[in-house]
């Protein structure tokens, strides 16, 4: 894995990701040809089952309809698409007495759910997947779909892929809850791409409120939101990634964390591009936390708040690169270090950049515990007490 960053700021990303190609499902109603099935838990059951004996098929679900489950859906291991329509949703019945269990399974030889226009709701897994688990190598894509008070024991409130992959378009993954990492999703490997989406308003007991992504798993945000998430007892609270990110024109806004990283915490590969981090809290690194491989271009690191330690904008352990972006307004708590950035081991290297109105104990726009900062062609002004200090060599190129 490497970045290549062009002087003009482009980006490009040599990654090792062999991709998967979609399977189609051929046009298909198991029960009524073309007109939409019945508004009654059988009748969606029954055309599941068809459809898989079938080897695939679109099933028309029907609109305003609420199809309420006392039991899991049967395993998708063909091609099956779920259309639904306005006021359409799937979701486990919430009566005292049911049991826990995950709304869909996508997994076999040639699993592909497709889920079009509906909304899926109150799934519970006493393990991973509160709404949807996606086993490896296969593929769940979801348009136009809201995943809403899911919650999963273990990983993935909403969503959790086990290698495969998972496209979300016009799409919400919100309000769900994982007791493990990943409270609206969590990766472990496979593919994450949220395009023109919303991951908001989820939790997690621990990393990743938002979204959770370990073992080298892959995600895309671009043109989405990712706010208002929580690590409870974690890091990350709106993304903690551990293997490679690329956030394009997202914003990642008002998440906090317990731990490190209020807005991201990373620590593999992270690129964010025409992006904005603004109004996170974190104990350490408010906006983003980085013991990794980070470069910033072109966004906006703004308002967020280490509210104990240090590096209210930008907490750096790892490489971290920052072009033509802006660390503005950001803050850290009593006796806290850098609140703009804070280096505390390895190199931030700052072109074309501005550092101001930044607050903290010292260090308001950037602090340098140990390794090394520097500024090529970069602004440190207004920032409250000073612009720069450090515990070793002074930054060069900063004044106060």
């Amino acid at each position: 894995m490497r970045i290549v960053a062009s002087a003009g700021g482009a980006v490009a990303l040599a990654l090792a990701v062999v991709p998967m190609t979609p399977v189609q499902a051929a046009s298909l109603n198991p029960d009524n040809g073309n007109d939409r099935i019945a508004c009654s838990t059988s009748a969606l059951t029954n055309a599941i089952d068809g459809a898989l004996a079938a080897d695939g098929g679109t099933i028309e679900l029907a609109r305003d309809c609420r199809y309420v489950l006392t039991s899991a859906l049967p395993s998708i291991d063909v091609p099956v698409t779920l259309r639904g329509g306005k006021g359409t949703s799937i979701e486990r019945s919430v009566l005292a007495g049911t049991s826990q269990f995950r709304i869909f399974e996508v997994d076999g030889s040639a699993g592909f759910l497709t889920l079009d226009d509906l909304t899926v709701r109150n799934g519970d897994s006493p393990e991973n997947g509160g709404a949807v688990l996606v086993r490896s190598g296969r593929t769940l894509l979801l348009k136009s779909v809201t995943l809403t008070r899911n919650q999963a024991t273990g990983h993935g409130g909403a969503v959790a892929n086990e290698g495969g992959r998972v496209i979300l378009r016009d799409s919400r993954v919100e309000k769900n809850s994982a007791g493990g990492d990943g409270g609206g999703i969590h990766t472990s490997g496979g593919v994450v791409s949220v395009d023109s989406s919303a991951v908001d308003q989820n939790r997690a007991t621990g990393n990743g409120g938002g979204v959770a992504s370990s073992d080298d798993g892959y995600v895309t945000a671009t043109h989405s939101s990712v706010d208002k998430n929580e690590a409870v007892g974690g890091n990350g609270g709106g993304i903690d990634n551990g293997g490679t990110a690329d956030i394009q024109s997202t914003g990642v806004t008002g998440n906090r964390a317990g731990g490190d990283g209020g807005g991201i915490h990373n620590t593999g590969t992270l690129v964010v591009g025409r992006s904005s981090i603004i109004k996170n809290t974190a104990a350490n690194g408010g906006g983003i936390h980085n013991t990794g491989l980070l470069w910033i271009g072109r966004s906006v690191v703004k308002e967020n708040v280490a509210d104990a330690d240090g590096g209210g904008g930008l907490s750096n352990e790892g490489e971290a690169t920052v072009e033509s972006s802006d660390i503005t307004g950001n803050e850290t708590g009593a006796g806290g270090l850098g609140g703009g950035v804070l280096n505390s081991d390895g190199n931030t290297v700052l072109t074309d950049s501005t550092v101001t109105r930044n607050q903290a104990t010292d260090g308001g726009g950037i602090y340098k515990t140990a390794g090394a900062v520097t500024l090529n062609r970069t602004r440190v002004k207004d920032n409250v007490p000073n612009n720069c200090s450090s515990l070793t060599t002074p930054v060069a190129g900063c004044v106060g």
